[in-house]
């Protein structure tokens, strides 16, 4: 879907980012930086651009390439434009900002969802649109409103945006509806396990529909995040089989990562993780079965759990052959820009559906609140897992500790880790000078 893509992450070094650290549980070799066939390197900081607006000048050639994205992601996994927070905000978050090819932010921002978009935005002042392909009309966007339609656009104005649609110069975040268990699941779609929710109760559209009964065409799992069995012991007193029905799940390769990666598949869930710093030196330090620990820090449990998958799956082929129909090889192929960000965009996207549950369900155990305490993740020791499953069914026990921030949340180290990662894997660059003075635009670098 981005335009300046290689299908291939590409060669380069690795360094770790030396500002708002993930404190995750990377266990990666360094990962290349990926390679750009078309679209243009930032411009160095301090020679930025002057002023422009996102349209063409009348009587001059448009822009033949798609403009720079500049986002961040909140501690509810939510993604912000910079040109859509206030001067103030952006001061307050001038860390947290990452710039990327519009189309990867696209794909990005799109994984995992299987409900339908008819959106455009101008990256550039943040305006979102409704598109109408068919007859080719814009419309103010208005989610009350229905087909998202508000007031249409006049016919100059939308000549204009058709025009910078047809330049790349508008972000096309449209997507067919596939939210329905007619429609075949896909790698990294998102949704409950069996029953549907209403994600936000304001919103009459936002219902998710379950996905345990739609047709695969791969061979596929529903990962709960956190673990549904945690989901069941957090609600032992009340709807804990509902909770566990609706608790949001992620379609990913059953016998390639589920089984083979997953930390709460089976019998890992009974694992005894480190919980504590021994009172005596040399003692044997307290532990706790990792359900236990879910159902206590489901917050925690999600960032251990998401980093873990991701991890092992960055530049891993999950195709099955004599499995997996081949129509979607390529989507399970995480050396392509595509897949992998789509992977990554299903985790981001299903972070933020679990805080929302937290948030809409006040009197259940639901989702996970972003504002826990932090709790680092790192592995403390691994058990082979011998020579008839091989070194991928490895038991790993893990050690908890606070991370050395003081006062950051569970949502921050989330938030941090995903756009670590991004950049780290080559999909984005660090953005640490943006302005809040109001004297320079966000999406000018």
């Amino acid at each position: 879907m981005g335009l300046g893509r290689s299908s291939k992450l590409g060669s380069g070094s690795f360094k770790l980012p030396t500002t708002s650290p993930s404190n995750s549980t990377r266990n990666l070799p360094p990962p290349a930086k990926r390679q750009r066939t078309s679209s243009p390197a930032p411009t160095p900081s301090g020679s930025n651009n002057p002023p422009r607006s996102s349209a063409s000048a009348p009587g001059t050639a448009a822009p033949t390439t798609p403009p720079r994205v500049q986002a961040r992601i909140d501690d509810r996994q939510k993604i912000h434009l910079a040109s859509q927070d206030t001067p103030a905000t952006r001061l307050q978050h001038r860390n947290d900002y990452f710039s990327m090819d519009g189309g990867d932010f696209v794909t990005l921002k799109n994984g995992g969802k299987r409900t339908g978009s008819n959106k455009m935005t101008d990256p550039l002042t943040g305006k979102n649109y409704t598109y109408d392909k068919q007859t080719q009309q814009f419309y103010e966007f208005d989610k009350t409103r229905p087909g998202n339609k508000g007031n249409p656009i006049d016919p100059q104005n939308n000549a204009a945006l058709k025009q910078q649609l047809d330049t790349h110069q508008l972000l096309d975040r449209s997507r067919a509806d596939r939210n329905s268990t007619k429609n075949p699941l896909l790698p990294g779609d998102v949704g409950p396990y069996k029953k549907n929710l209403l994600v936000d109760p304001n919103n009459p559209k936002s219902e998710l529909v379950r996905v345990n009964d739609a047709k695969a065409d791969f061979n596929s799992n529903r990962d709960h995040v956190p673990s549904g069995e945690s989901l069941k012991r957090r609600n032992a007193g009340g709807p804990a089989q509902q909770v566990y029905d609706q608790g949001v799940t992620v379609a990913i390769p059953d016998d390639k990562l589920h089984k083979s990666h997953s930390l709460t598949y089976g019998t890992r869930q009974k694992a005894d993780d480190i919980v504590g710093q021994s009172p005596t030196p040399g003692q044997t330090p307290p532990t706790m079965k990792r359900v236990d620990y879910d159902a206590a820090n489901p917050s925690s449990a999600f960032h251990r759990d998401s980093t873990h998958l991701l991890d092992n799956t960055y530049q891993r082929d999950l195709f099955n052959h004599g499995k997996d129909n081949t129509a979607l090889q390529q989507r399970l192929d995480m050396n392509g820009a595509d897949s992998r960000l789509n992977l990554i965009g299903a985790y981001r996207y299903a972070g933020n559906l679990n805080t929302k549950l937290n948030a809409n369900y006040p009197n259940e155990n639901r989702g996970y609140n972003p504002q826990d305490a932090a709790q680092t993740a790192r592995i403390h020791g691994t058990t082979p897992g011998g020579s008839k499953n091989g070194p991928i069914y490895d038991k790993h026990q893990f050690a908890y500790t606070p991370p050395t921030t003081p006062g950051q949340t569970q949502g921050q180290v989330i938030s941090n880790s995903f756009r670590d990662r991004l950049v780290n894997e080559g999909f984005a660059q660090n953005v640490p000078d943006i302005s809040g003075s109001g004297t320079k635009r966000p999406l000018e670098e």
